[in-house]
């Protein structure tokens, strides 16, 4: 499994996978020193990234450290991030009904262990469908606000301007917004590619 980190100018493929915790005989072993500082870099870019896109901060960094981590339970996410259970189990239920993560009982302790649903790469596809549908939504909202707005007696209300001045940049932005998603999902899959080769 290849993990990445981004440096703003480029973004390092790492050869290795950047593990935190091993989920050897279910008892965390923690990794030591500079590990665990790239690590938390790791973490703290991967968390950036899922709250830009939209996600809450707390759903984003559990999500990130299942992504730097493997395999994890809820204890150890505590651990992690200083969530309580609850906030956790919360977190966790969401991810799940959104296909991210999928969880499997360990046998022997009986205790639930959450792992990515697919590749960081097949998650992504997913979420950049949500996305765009999402964006779908919002041009949908736009059209009916400015079908609302088109009519002559509102011209004249207090408010009307900043409303109008509002949904003229939405009209600009939603499109620079999906051209960049698309731009992130072809770079995305030619990076897929040339792994796979």
């Amino acid at each position: 499994m290849f993990s990445f980190f981004i440096n703003f100018e480029k973004i390092y493929i790492l050869r290795f996978p950047l593990c935190f915790i091993k989920m050897e005989n279910s008892k965390p072993r923690l990794t030591e020193g500079k590990l665990r500082t790239v690590e938390k870099r790791l973490v703290d870019v991967l968390t950036k990234m899922g709250y830009l896109k939209g996600g809450s901060r707390k759903a984003s960094e559990i999500t990130a450290h299942i992504y730097v981590n493997q395999e994890v339970t809820q204890k150890i996410l505590r651990k992690l991030t200083g969530y309580s259970l609850g906030t956790i189990s919360i977190a966790l239920q969401a991810l799940e009904k959104q296909g991210v993560v999928r969880k499997h009982s360990h046998p022997d302790t009986r205790e639930y262990h959450y792992e990515l649903d697919g590749t960081i790469s097949e998650i992504k596809f997913r979420s950049l469908i949500d996305v765009q549908r999402y964006f779908s939504q919002i041009k949908e909202f736009l059209r009916e606000i400015e079908a609302k707005l088109s009519r002559p007696d509102l011209s004249e209300k207090k408010g009307y301007e900043n409303i109008r001045r509002l949904l003229d940049e939405m009209k600009v932005l939603i499109p620079a917004y999906e051209w960049v998603m698309q731009r992130f999902q072809t770079f995305a899959s030619d990076v897929e590619a040339k792994r796979e080769v």
